[in-house]
């Protein structure tokens, strides 16, 4: 934080796809855990819909076969 209140133009890169945070003006590069689940979501750009929506065939069948009664 102390680098950035110095230098508030300072470039930070989190980079999912590796996982890791860098600050190239300070020679800054840490790695941070990330689960393998959230990783593919954001590398996806999948939120709760999305991934829902994958099974949209399967919904739609399923709404097709269900009883009219019981919506």
């Amino acid at each position: 934080m102390d680098a950035v209140i110095a230098d508030p133009t300072l470039e930070i890169v989190i980079d999912v796809e590796l996982r890791t945070v860098e600050a190239q003006g300070i020679d800054f590069l840490e790695s941070f855990p990330l689960e393998d689940a959230i990783q593919h979501r954001f590398l996806n750009g999948l939120d709760d819909i999305a991934l829902t929506l994958r099974h949209a065939d399967d919904i739609s069948a399923f709404e097709a076969r269900r009883p009219h009664w019981v919506k």
